[in-house]
């Protein structure tokens, strides 16, 4: 072929590719209501006739597979040094790392503390170097005479995605305090050792960071020198605040029942306040997106947590039981447009569905249920709300409740309220081993679309 004749066919085929997207970027159409809570129509998927025009061949269809494929994972496989002080700078080794500066990012992270991000301050695509500044500083563990200690931090990369996790033990720095003197890579601190002699020395200090002074832990009997004394993953401080809320904050003793109690290690799954979330549910949204900051954003000594919220028009489809008022269980704490409860234990859980229909066989598929403290669980870039965990054209938001909608809806279930659905089974197994709505009794099928509840 001449140069002439290559041009031509070079822009046709970027043309037939264009198409080709376009046309499959418009391929559906999903009705979506921005409240989750509101009424109204919702439209299922309409495939448009195939035009045979705008078929790709195998060359456009190549290169739009590798258009579209994601970016690699970074992948950590060196730390050096293991042991530096705040002001140090940190070679991380590896690959699929961003070429440049400030384009990769650092993150930070120990047992007790948010995370950290720290804009790497030159990469190439194998090696990372990260200045630690004070603002990891201010993280370290601190001392019972108020002195930073040796902390070890996790780490994990974001280049053009995150890595896959946080580095085991042995690629994770142990980072000092800017005033420790050191030597060679290493150093020790002139701060004594955690002790029950060393925390009655410093009566005011917080020693194992938990949001208890030493002198208090003391008192109550918990360890100043461990912020979960009980070993259940739920700190002192967490424990004691709570059953001050519980105990309309008259001061109970943390060796009794029934209160949340830092001295009892089987309590972390137990509802002390009775809105539907454990112990160990609030103290993850606590920690997540209250910061561990004092009061707590959601304690299991309260229903209410931080006081009554009134319901508003914006706010109203997640009062679930009308009373005006949102408790902790009704508030959709990562804005995804799903009640805390929903997602950590109600109808976004297919355990929920087993239970309370049990005469309906599960869909054969088990989907990813949500993360009730991640916005957007999948990753696609719709919140979870707005999501569709069974891909059959209605929202998560909308498959909640068969009560509201007034649909036969199951978000688990792609053939609920539409048997014809794009993810619908084609060849669903006989009636007595069949799920909705091919069970008997069934649907008819010149009922409807969506399929109407009660049946």
């Amino acid at each position: 072929m001449s140069p002439r004749q290559l041009v031509p066919a070079i822009l046709a085929t970027a043309c037939l590719l264009v198409a080709a997207v376009s046309a499959a970027a418009g391929a559906v159409v999903l009705g979506v209501r921005p409240d989750p809570g509101a009424g109204g129509s919702v439209a299922a998927l309409h495939p448009p006739s195939p035009d045979p025009s705008l078929a790709p061949g195998p060359l456009v269809a190549s290169l739009a597979s590798v258009r579209h494929a994601p970016p690699p994972l970074p992948v950590v496989t060196k730390v050096s040094p293991l042991k530096l002080a705040i002001g140090a700078t940190l070679t991380i080794r590896g690959r699929h790392f961003v070429p440049g500066r400030h384009r990769d990012t650092v993150v930070f992270f120990r047992n007790g503390a948010p995370a950290v991000f720290l804009p790497a301050d030159s990469a190439t695509s194998t090696r990372i170097k990260v200045r630690l500044t004070s603002k990891l500083g201010r993280f370290l563990v601190v001392r019972n005479n108020g002195d930073k200690a040796p902390t070890l931090f996790r780490l994990r990369v974001l280049a053009r995605r995150f890595a896959l996790s946080f580095t085991p033990r042995k690629l994770s720095p142990t980072v000092l305090p800017a005033t420790t003197a050191s030597h060679g890579g290493s150093g020790k601190s002139a701060a004594p050792a955690c002790s029950l002699a060393t925390a009655k020395l410093a009566p005011a200090a917080d020693a194992d960071g938990d949001g208890l002074s030493n002198a208090l832990e003391l008192r109550i009997g918990t360890d100043p020198c461990n912020a979960d004394t009980d070993g259940d993953g739920i700190s002192d401080g967490y424990e004691y605040q709570s059953a001050l809320d519980l105990n309309s904050r008259a001061l109970p003793y943390p060796g009794k029942r029934p209160y949340p109690n830092a001295l009892d290690p089987t309590d972390a799954n137990t509802d002390y306040d009775g809105d539907g979330l454990t112990m160990a549910d609030e103290y993850a949204a606590w920690v997540r997106y209250g910061h561990r900051a004092f009061p707590l954003l959601y304690s299991d000594g309260t229903q209410t947590s931080g006081g009554p919220v009134a319901v508003t028009p914006a706010t109203q489809w997640e009062d679930m039981n009308g009373d005006g008022i949102l408790t902790d269980d009704e508030k959709d704490v990562d804005g995804d447009g799903l009640t805390n409860w929903d997602e950590a234990h109600g109808r976004m859980t297919p355990q929920w569905w087993a239970v309370i229909y049990q005469d309906e066989k599960a869909y054969p598929i088990a989907f990813q249920q949500t993360d009730w403290l991640d916005p957007d669980t999948d990753g696609d870039g719709l919140p979870d709300g707005a999501d569709d965990v069974d891909h059959d054209g209605y929202t998560n938001a909308q498959e909640v409740s068969r009560e509201q909608t007034h649909w036969w809806v199951q978000p688990f279930n792609p053939c609920l309220p539409d048997p014809h659905s794009i993810t619908c089974s084609l060849h669903p197994p006989p009636p007595d081993g069949a799920w909705p709505p091919f069970a008997d009794p069934g649907y008819s099928p010149t009922e409807p679309i969506p399929l109407q509840w009660p049946r």
